[in-house]
């Protein structure tokens, strides 16, 4: 009996201690959670089997916790129910759609119609917003065939500092050809109408091309206020050594319909000359400096379509040459008297003393005047050559300077 007993000891002890040691695994390790819920079903203890409840409730609640959100660096992203399928690598598009880029996503749209951009604040009209680098292009309405005359690109822009106008003529495209060779010998004129400043602008030639740039900038005093009644004229010609310099084309500029307050870039089409210019006639002479003698050589050839000055339709030419250094008169010369012919032919030659060194500061002032015995005597028109003029002017100094010891000749159209 005593054996029996001592048997019966030792297993309710052995139970005891095994159920002491599962119960402690289970606190520590949830790994072993299915197997204590069998061995403690086993059990009739209510305390045991609601203490495990509570527990189980509560490892459910931080693993269904522990999936709902995770933190990536900078940016918190949620994590969509699984039962819905949309990335969390990237939130959804506003339109619910998942597909393109993020940048397609958070960009505005450059597709659209009417010139406006669509975004989330509305609609944005780009004309509202003005760019120093717009082009404006100035088209004319064509009636009937007319001849393309070529396009011609230049910039405005209103200096308030100085109170000037720039003018930055930069090029022709397309001109037409003029010469018996397929090609033309280009330059531009530029006026304002009216303009109390009749000092003439004018590009330098560019030859043999149909596409000629320019890049020469003109000045004209002004105010602002004044600009608003004024128009400007691009008028754009064929030069022709040996006769009268054609007309290409035209560009007519009303400058109180363009803001010039900004730099303007302009690209316009080259019209016919509607309104024709007061043609006050051309003059031939040429140049040659002598360095050895330092004698610079003017010979006034011939001039031709001179203005009518007087009553019966013909005039009384002389040219009258003088020698300018830094804009002060220091000599004059003249030519003789050629009675009643508006086609006059000198061929007199009128000769200054110029030092070397000096040459730089010198600039020539030819005039071809109306001479009247009772009267005063008028300008037909006049003609500047030097080292700081426009245009044919300062072609022709320059030419005259590389072929010293030869006479140049060019014709040079009278301005008044």
């Amino acid at each position: 009996m005593v054996v029996l007993f001592v048997v019966i000891a030792a297993a309710c002890v052995c139970i005891i201690v095994i159920g002491t040691a599962f119960g402690f695994r289970k606190k520590s390790d949830p790994g072993i959670l299915p197997l204590y819920q069998d061995w403690s079903s086993c059990c009739s203890s209510s305390c045991c089997c609601r203490e495990t409840t509570e527990t189980d409730k509560q490892n459910n609640l931080l693993v269904t916790q522990s999936s709902q959100e995770f933190f990536i660096p900078k940016e918190k992203v949620k994590v969509q129910p699984p039962s819905r399928t949309h990335s969390t690598a990237c939130p959804p598009s506003p339109t619910g759609s998942n597909s393109g880029s993020d940048s397609e996503q958070g960009s505005i749209s450059s597709e659209s119609t009417n010139g406006l951009f669509e975004s989330e604040i509305g609609a944005v009209k780009p004309d509202l917003y003005a760019k120093s680098n717009d082009t404006l292009v100035l088209q004319h309405e064509k009636q009937g065939k007319v001849k393309k005359l070529g396009k011609l690109h230049f910039k405005l822009k209103f200096d308030f500092d100085k109170s000037d106008l720039n003018v930055n003529v930069i090029q022709a495209d397309s001109l037409p050809k003029m010469d018996f060779g397929g090609s033309s010998d280009p330059y531009v004129k530029v006026f304002l109408i009216p303009d109390e400043d009749r000092k003439l602008r004018q590009t330098s030639v560019q030859r043999r091309t149909l596409n000629p740039t320019f890049n020469e900038i003109f000045k004209f005093p002004t105010t602002y206020d004044e600009l608003q009644n004024k128009t400007l004229f691009f008028t754009v010609y064929d030069f022709d050594k040996f006769s009268r310099h054609d007309v290409i084309g035209e560009v007519k500029v009303v400058l109180r319909e363009i803001d010039v307050s900004r730099e303007v870039d302009v690209w316009s089409d080259l019209q016919p000359c509607t309104v024709k210019q007061a043609e006050l006639g051309d003059l031939l002479f040429s140049l040659s400096y002598l360095p050895t003698a330092e004698r610079l050589t003017v010979v006034v050839m011939k001039a031709r379509n001179l203005k009518a000055m007087d009553i019966n339709g013909s005039s009384d030419p002389y040219v009258k040459v003088s020698l300018l250094q830094n804009g002060k008169r220091l000599k004059k010369k003249k030519t003789a008297v050629r009675k009643n012919n508006r086609n006059p032919v000198w061929n007199e030659a009128l000769v200054f003393n110029i030092p070397t060194e000096s040459l730089k500061h010198m600039s020539l002032e030819v005039t071809v005047v109306d001479y009247d015995l009772l009267g005063h005597s008028e300008i037909i028109g006049k003609c500047d050559i030097g080292p700081l003029c426009d245009g044919t002017g300062r072609e022709h100094w320059h030419d005259m300077l590389h072929a010293q010891r030869k006479p140049t000749a060019m014709w040079h159209t009278l301005h008044d």
